[in-house]
């Protein structure tokens, strides 16, 4: 799709889980994509690549008949906390995650699934600041 939000053009895709099947068992918080056919979802305990297998491109609907899944795990939350929501970098290297239990912004690198705190002190609270200064 194509629209724009607060005056700024977003373009983004669609993607449909099933009631179903494989994915149909995750607890899915949160979808992205990279706009290269990465897909992520964060399942409030890790975040999951997901990919077709074979040359048929995962695009906007999983079809059992079409596609065979591929599902890897990335990063897991650390104990305690808990994946909601998820984006990924313009460049797709790097997943940034809500950590709602946590308290926390997560920084994952796609590639090797190294987990980072970008921002969030681990309690809660309401301060603006850079880093774990932090409070959400």
């Amino acid at each position: 799709f194509e629209t724009p939000i607060f005056g700024a053009p977003v373009v983004g895709q669609v993607f449909t889980l099933p009631d179903d099947g494989p994915l149909a068992s995750l607890d899915v918080h949160g979808v992205a994509s990279d706009g290269a056919g990465a897909w992520y979802l964060a399942t409030g305990g890790s975040v999951l690549h997901l990919s077709a297998v074979g040359e048929e491109p995962l695009d906007r609907m999983y079809e059992p008949r079409r596609h065979s899944l591929s599902v890897r795990s990335v990063a897991t939350c650390p104990e305690g906390g808990r994946f909601e929501g998820i984006a990924v970098s313009p460049d797709g290297s790097t997943l940034f995650v809500a950590d709602c239990r946590g308290q926390a912004i997560r920084k994952v690198e796609a590639a090797t699934g190294a987990l980072t705190t970008l921002a969030g002190s681990g309690s809660s609270g309401s301060a603006n600041g850079v880093g774990v200064a932090a409070h959400f």
